[in-house]
Parts: C-alpha cells; sequence; structure tokens
C-alpha cells in the first residue's frame, strides 16, 4: 500500500473538515444573531427615517424565525443565512402580516452587539453592500438588548 504524502493529507483533510467549519459558520451567526434588537438608526435610498419610529420597533431572532414590531404592525417569518458570500447573505420568508409570501434579500454584518442588515425590497436582487443608494433599499443598524 503506497504512503500519502504529506499534502495530499491535507487535501484530504481539508475536504473533511471544511463541511464542519461552514456549517459551525451559520450556527456561529444563528447563535449570534439570537435576542431582542433594537433599531439605532434607519435609511431608506439615502432618507434617514425618523427616530420616533425607531423607537417603537423591535427586532426579535428566536432559531431560524423571527418577529418585527413597529407600533400596532407585527410581521413574523422564516429567514436564512449565508455567511459563506461577502457580504454576508440572508434571506426573509414572512409567513403572517402585510409581508406574507414574499422574499427580502439582504447583506448584514454582525459587530459584537451590532447588527446591521441592507434589505432589499423589490425581493428581486440582493444588495451588493451597505450603502442605500435606492429608494428599494434599506439600511438599518440594530443594537442588541440587554436583559439585567
Amino acid at each position: 500500500m503506497r504512503s500519502l504524502g504529506c499534502w495530499q493529507v491535507l487535501l484530504v483533510l481539508s475536504a473533511i473538515i471544511a463541511p464542519a467549519a461552514v456549517a459551525a459558520d451559520d450556527a456561529d451567526d444563528l447563535k449570534l444573531m439570537a435576542g431582542t434588537w433594537k433599531p439605532t438608526a434607519a435609511d431608506l435610498g439615502g432618507n434617514k427615517i425618523d427616530a420616533m419610529v425607531l423607537e417603537k420597533a423591535s427586532f426579535v431572532v428566536e432559531g431560524e424565525n423571527y418577529t418585527v414590531s413597529v407600533n400596532d404592525f407585527t410581521e413574523k417569518g422564516t429567514f436564512k443565512l449565508d455567511p459563506k458570500t461577502e457580504p454576508k447573505a440572508l434571506d426573509f420568508f414572512p409567513t403572517q402580516g402585510n409581508n406574507n409570501g414574499k422574499t427580502f434579500l439582504c447583506v448584514y454584518k454582525i459587530d459584537g452587539d451590532v447588527l446591521t442588515i441592507c434589505y432589499s425590497l423589490d425581493g428581486t436582487t440582493r444588495p451588493e453592500n451597505f450603502e442605500p443608494l435606492s429608494n428599494t433599499l434599506l439600511l438599518v443598524k440594530y443594537e442588541r438588548v440587554k436583559t439585567p
């Protein structure tokens, strides 16, 4: 039996370990997103969203389920992360509320207790970055709500 060279061993190991690392990234970001978030800033196509609206809003993540509340409006649904892309991709699938049945293609980044999401409101193209230059792009910066 022929022995494997060092580079062949590394190749075999990388093929075995790589899928586990990708799955770990998904799970890690999912864990990092869990909890309640409050928007601290939002911009729709270059126009700042009023702070009074943001004060009455929340974004809650439990597993792969989410709830968004603003005043009397509530939307619930599921989401899927793809942390392997650059920027990281996020898709929302509302199942309850005014957007039921739609899909929102987004990009996201997590930096400690700050979550930034750029939403494509047209549901057809994913944002390429975190610059809401068109009126179909909504950029929201959230901060984690810490429980005492």
